[in-house]
């Protein structure tokens, strides 16, 4: 008796293949399989209103009218626009390209805070022990947003007034430790009674329901008690400092990043106005200050500043004066 013959598998559309290979390149990249689901799907939305106006689904075939088309049905979104592109060019067609989608939005202008609003962020947010740890977080002791969320309240060493700061990094963050800015025990010790008063109220909630480690918690019905911080819950609250200072009277625009620069600038301006300031030892204190490998990065973040020229020409002048006409 022979053998059954082998049954075929029926081979994937084109472009079904091209969106698993794409998203398999991604994964190598360490794309986060919640971030893949995501582009999985906007790809998906696009290649089934295609199919179902009868137009062709392969990216590899589409024309200038396939791409227009897309950009409407995708409603112009800049986010959904930019994920099709790319992949659109992973499948060789430069199609997108051509009829400029996605557009390239305007460049950001990046901004410091001066001075007077910074002093208006520590005033408004100086009765809030949540809002007030969170500004100290990032003018303070110039932390990034993914450093706020892993923060844990037994990374505080007040005894040798030091903090570590879990860093960068998805699988294993860098660690480092940094000292404390001075008002930290202070306002520390405020947000912990604040943290302590919102785990009181989500256990009566949610009888039995763990505590994260993250010193920066919130209560959620889905999780049915606690959870940390997600990056969109940090911004909202960047959001509420930035309500509350315009209560006050100060138009700001507000952002995670924006602290952390202009604390380090602060800070460099601070260094440069003591009379024991060496040009080389100010700057490396903002690098440690910044936890930056390069000192070239840590120069990108620093405000230009004509006062610091014009301090620089100062230095120079005394260094080397110039003679005068005879």
């Amino acid at each position: 008796m022979s053998d059954p013959p082998p049954l075929s598998v029926p081979a994937l559309p084109p472009e079904l293949s091209l969106l698993r290979r794409w998203l398999e390149s991604k994964q190598r990249k360490a794309c986060v399989p919640t971030t893949l689901r995501r582009y999985e799907r906007e790809v998906d939305r696009v290649l089934i209103a295609l199919r179902g106006e009868g137009r062709v689904a392969d990216p590899t075939r589409w024309t200038v009218e396939d791409a227009l088309r897309i950009r409407e049905i995708r409603h112009q979104d800049p986010w959904s626009l930019s994920i099709i592109a790319d992949f659109t060019r992973f499948a060789g067609s430069r199609v997108f390209e051509e009829v400029g989608i996605p557009p390239v939005p305007p460049r950001r202008h990046v901004r410091w805070l001066s001075r007077e609003e910074v002093a208006a962020i520590l005033e408004a947010t100086r009765d809030d022990p949540l809002l007030s740890f969170v500004a100290l977080l990032g003018l303070g002791q110039g932390m990034r947003r993914v450093e706020w969320k892993r923060l844990r309240v037994e990374d505080v060493d007040l005894v040798h007034r030091r903090l570590l700061i879990r860093g960068k990094g998805r699988a294993t963050p860098k660690l480092a430790f940094a000292p404390l800015h001075p008002a930290f025990p202070s306002v520390f010790s405020r947000f912990l009674a604040y943290r302590d008063q919102v785990i009181r109220d989500a256990q009566l909630r949610f009888p039995g329901s763990n505590v994260p480690p993250e010193a920066l918690l919130m209560p959620s019905k889905l999780a049915h008690g606690l959870h940390a911080y997600t990056n969109a819950g940090i911004d909202r609250l960047v959001r509420s400092i930035e309500r509350k200072v315009r209560e006050g009277g100060r138009e700001v625009h507000l952002s995670t990043h924006m602290f952390r620069r202009s604390g380090a600038t602060l800070l460099e301006e601070t260094l440069l106005n003591s009379p024991q300031a060496s040009r080389d030892g100010v700057y490396r204190t903002v690098q440690e200050f910044l936890r930056h490998e390069n000192l070239a990065t840590t120069m990108k973040y620093l405000e230009s500043s004509p006062r610091r020229q014009r301090k620089a020409f100062d230095q120079y002048a005394r260094v080397f004066p110039w003679p005068a006409p005879p």
